[in-house]
């Protein structure tokens, strides 16, 4: 990066002080110290109320000196290249981001040059400026008193950037499925980068509401997954929002010139933020009833009689047969009001009348159900018949 005609420099330890964190090199036409790989820091006159590192984004422009002044910082979705007039792409403005965001805030030399060569690389893609083989790109990473670790640093932030890089999106998982009232149910989270890789070291800010209420905090571990739980209370809707803060940038943050053949500025740091909601169905838990069948005159128990459950509505919802204990019983009922309805009965006894009956909260109903038997019809006693006796005749 050339710093501008007419800079004289101090030597080269004060000048790298001045400038900030990094490494004076020869500018593209091979003339020693006029170019400097790394970040401007604390930069006072040069870049007033600015209290973030800044890198050039600009090569073979004038330095931040001959900007005469700049404007205020703003937020850039999209970039395009002075040097080629080309668009970066949504991808590499992200990642260019990214790696501005999460590691261009630094004092140290050799982390500042690998931004610097990372920030070009996205931002100049296809020029002699980008890695991985651009020659100018390797020339400013291999001069001797540069760090020879620099090229390394700037392809792992690269390869990283590459995985992790947002736009993000929050996702909310509960295991299972609708919860149940008083049942604790672990709800999983993570946050996806724009590849869909997990990001780990996320911390969610959890907030739920409705059947269920609470806050609480969680931090993505190496696999990039946290998990919380959730214990509703009763039957209705939980909603569960969760918030990532203090993301790594997805957009960069720059300064612009008055002077058009300066360089633009890109800051360090600048974070995003993410956020999901969902709402979860809190299923009541269900009941059921028990029929117990006998016969009203002995008290005994009456098999294979047949009976319909019919919910509110009257519609049937179970049909069986009692065992031979007399029993039938049915589960997973919604709690509410339900009609037993017999449907057959046992030969020789009468269809008992419907019973209503409610079915609560995780409990079974018991409902009683007596057969009185069918009268037997009373037998005619025989009548005695009186035979007249007929006149006699003579012979």
């Amino acid at each position: 990066m050339a710093l501008g005609a007419g800079i004289l420099l101090a030597p080269t330890v004060h000048a790298a002080d001045k400038w900030g964190p990094g490494y004076l090199i020869p500018d593209s036409s091979g003339t020693p110290d006029t170019s400097h790989i790394g970040a401007y820091g604390a930069p006072g006159k040069i870049l007033p109320g600015v209290t973030e590192l800044a890198y050039c984004a600009d090569p073979e422009l004038a330095g931040p000196d001959a900007a005469g002044q700049y404007g205020p910082v703003k937020d850039f979705s999209a970039w395009t290249s002075q040097a080629s007039g080309k668009k970066a792409s949504p991808e590499d403005v992200a990642r260019a981001a990214y790696v501005l965001s999460k590691y261009g805030q630094t004092k140290d030399d050799l982390q500042a040059a690998a931004v610097d060569a990372v920030v070009y690389s996205y931002l100049e893609t296809g020029t002699t400026y980008a890695l991985p083989d651009g020659k100018r790109a390797l020339e400013r990473l291999n001069y001797p008193n540069v760090a020879p670790d620099a090229k390394k640093f700037a392809t792992g932030f690269m390869n990283e950037a590459k995985m992790f890089a947002g736009p993000y999106k929050v996702n909310i998982k509960p295991a299972g499925g609708p919860l149940k009232p008083g049942a604790k149910t672990e709800v999983t989270l993570d946050v996806t980068s724009t590849t869909g890789h997990k990001v780990p070291g996320i911390k969610l800010d959890i907030n739920v509401t409705g059947a269920a209420s609470g806050s609480a905090s969680a931090t993505t571990n190496a696999d990039g997954v946290a998990t919380t739980t959730l214990t509703p209370g009763k039957d209705a809707t939980a909603t569960v929002k969760v918030t990532a803060k203090n993301l790594p940038s997805s957009t960069l943050r720059a300064i612009t010139p008055s002077n058009a053949k300066a360089q633009r500025m890109l800051l360090a740091g600048g974070t995003a933020n993410a956020e999901a909601q969902l709402q979860l169905k809190v299923d009541a838990l269900k009941g059921g009833i028990k029929i117990l069948k006998t016969s009203a005159d002995t008290g005994k128990p009456l098999a294979g009689v047949e009976f319909q459950i019919k919910d509110g509505h009257g519609k049937t919802v179970a049909t069986g047969k009692t065992d031979a204990s007399g029993t039938w019983q049915v589960a997973d009922l919604t709690p509410g009001t339900y009609t037993v309805h017999e449907v057959s009965a046992v030969e020789g006894y009468q269809l008992a009348p419907d019973q209503t009956t409610t079915v609560t909260d995780g409990k079974a109903t018991e409902v009683a159900v007596k057969d009185i038997k069918i009268p037997t019809p009373e037998q005619p006693k025989p009548r005695p018949v009186k035979i007249p006796e007929l006149p006699k005749t003579g012979a």
